[in-house]
């Protein structure tokens, strides 16, 4: 043999033995593909039956594939050389598209054990709703060891409406019979809407008094906070007081009539610091089918499962049943981006999201109030409702289905001339090459738009390590991606408005497709609170029952609503698993 040879040989041997090294020692072996959106395989459990029917050497081949360094710089490799060795395409795409396979088309519909799960929760609120005592004022305590801190004194709150004002009796000089005397007026009862309010740290809400008087006239009352770092309060211009949490704690909210009677509202204040990064699928908005290439763009189509669909009803009606009548439940489906195809010859290929829509509708509890988003998008779907290189809506796509939601809310949409407009960025390339990795999807571009509110605000984030950040807007300019909006993907968001109503405030329940959505919703809530069910495991219905909600609204793309991973997620959010 050849020196060469040799040499050859020992250079290869010696690289097989470092890389088999390094791959047996790594450190911190991935357990999850972001790629491929799935659990990798882990070391097969030993059994003398694996032995021997070779499953056990299998697994740990399984194992070793999965986890072998830089094996999703490899697939990734793949994909782009597979896409290169030429797909016959014509890029007018006047009769034919493409498909682009991202991995099978997987429902994830539910079982018996899944529906039985649900029937069961139903069946315990059923129960707890008749044997459930009514609620009664608890008895006066006193306040917090901390001295109460008054509040722009001497001003009081009126409570409920304006009191007038009551002066003393005038008297003549001492030389002079007096006059008669009002009746002094005595406050027998003085009651708040709320015994206990919980906030989170940046959120907001709004506590009314009542009273009962001897002359059955109106009162006047002051307000106090026993700790001023942990939340403020200041005038409601309807009445009542607004409290708004500042740092995480306890604290006493007190309303007295003069030094005659008090009544008392414990505030809690809470972060939001418990997230789950191990959740399966965290990181998939939809389980992808086949996305394809029609034109200048790439297009996601939808998927529709009977049984899918009824476990999202049941979900979102078990959330109407427990958070209440007070409390309405909204469900916006977003339809995905080939709906706004219109050529024949493509449309008869895939799925009719109008027709899923009606199926999804038909099947919803009528307490739930459905928004026809379809209707409303369809009608301009000649506009840039969607990227050509992202599987998101624009934010002018997020605004019509916003209108809709507005309009069902009986609310007067804020017209886009009225919000300001900004370009966040007009090279974007979008999500789709990541996720395909097809070569051809790098020569779209796109711009992102934007349509903020002009009232002020304040958005605080909780992210998925328990940080907390603070922004006076919805939009993070310096971020040229679709994450500009409300920052992108987070366990917990509150946005408070301080010139809306701040007892009017809305949980949003959402993929990725409720960011651009968001930010609509400053026109007309005093408080938003953003939970995305992929990265925290705070049980809502605990952290939100005394809040004050008076809606909540589950903002997700076709595919994510339809898909019983999604639903599963949101029933465990309040207890149900």
């Amino acid at each position: 043999m050849k020196l060469i040879d040799k040499i050859t040989i020992s250079i290869l041997a010696g690289l097989f033995a470092v890389v088999t090294l390094c791959n047996i020692l790594q450190p911190n072996r991935p357990t999850e593909s972001a790629l491929e959106q799935r659990t990798l395989a882990k070391i097969p459990a030993f059994s003398l039956s694996a032995l021997a029917d070779g499953s056990y050497f299998s697994g740990w081949s399984a194992f070793f594939s999965d986890t072998f360094l830089g094996r999703d710089t490899l697939v990734d490799l793949s994909k782009e050389i597979d896409t290169l060795m030429g797909i016959p395409y014509d890029m007018g795409g006047e009769e034919n598209f493409v498909l682009i396979q991202t991995g099978s088309q997987n429902q994830n519909e539910p079982d018996a054990a899944d529906e039985e799960l649900l029937a069961d929760a139903f069946a315990e609120l059923n129960r707890t709703e008749e044997t459930e005592p009514a609620e009664t004022m608890p008895a006066e305590t006193e306040p917090a060891e901390s001295e109460p801190v008054e509040t722009d004194p001497p001003e009081t709150e009126p409570v409920e409406t304006k009191p007038a004002e009551t002066k003393p009796a005038e008297t003549k000089p001492a030389e002079t019979e007096p006059r008669e005397t009002e009746p002094v007026q005595t406050i027998l009862s003085l009651t708040l809407s709320r015994e206990k309010l919980r906030l989170t740290v940046g959120s907001g809400s709004v506590v009314y008094a009542s009273a009962e008087t001897s002359d059955g006239k109106g009162a006047s009352v002051s307000w106090s906070i026993s700790d001023k770092k942990i939340a403020s309060i200041a005038k409601n211009p309807g009445g009542g007081i607004d409290v708004k949490g500042l740092a995480e704690g306890e604290c006493i909210l007190t309303c007295r009539a003069g030094n005659q009677i008090k009544a008392e509202c414990k505030v809690i204040v809470s972060s939001v610091t418990s997230v789950n990064q191990s959740t399966d699928n965290a990181t998939a908005d939809f389980i992808t089918g086949g996305m394809f290439i029609y034109g200048e763009g790439a297009y996601t189509q939808a998927y529709y499962a009977e049984s899918s669909a009824k476990y999202f009803a049941q979900t979102a009606a078990y959330y109407q049943s427990l958070f209440g009548k007070d409390v309405q439940v909204s469900v916006v489906m977003a339809p995905v981006s080939s709906m706004v195809i219109d050529n024949p010859s493509v449309t008869a290929k895939i799925a009719d999201q109008g027709v899923i829509q009606d199926k999804v509708e038909a099947l919803m509890d009528d307490s739930v109030n459905f928004v026809d988003v379809y209707t409303e998008m369809f009608a301009h779907r000649d506009e840039y409702l969607y990227f050509r290189s992202d599987h998101h809506w624009t934010q002018l796509g997020a605004y019509y289905a916003y209108r809709a939601f507005a309009q069902s809310r009986g609310f007067t949409p804020t017209e886009k001339g009225d919000l300001n407009y900004s370009v966040v960025n007009e090279t974007y390339h979008g999500s789709l090459y990541n996720m395909t990795k097809d070569i051809r999807i790098r020569s779209f571009v796109d711009t992102i738009e934007a349509w903020m509110p002009k009232k002020s605000l304040t958005m605080t984030v909780t992210n998925m390590y328990g940080n907390t950040f603070t922004y006076s807007s919805c939009l993070a300019p310096a971020d040229k991606s679709y994450t500009a909006f409300i920052t992108g993907d987070h366990p917990y968001i509150v946005i408070n408005v301080p010139e809306n109503p701040q007892d009017k405030n809305i949980l949003v329940l959402k993929d990725s497709f409720g960011n651009a959505f968001v930010p609509y919703l400053c026109e007309h809530y005093g408080n938003i609170i953003v939970v995305d069910v992929r990265y925290t495991d705070m049980n809502i219905y605990e952290h939100l029952k005394d809040y004050g909600l008076t809606d909540i609204v589950f903002v997700n793309n076709v595919q994510a609503a339809l898909s019983t991973t999604w639903s599963k997620m949101y029933l465990k959010a309040v207890g149900v698993e």
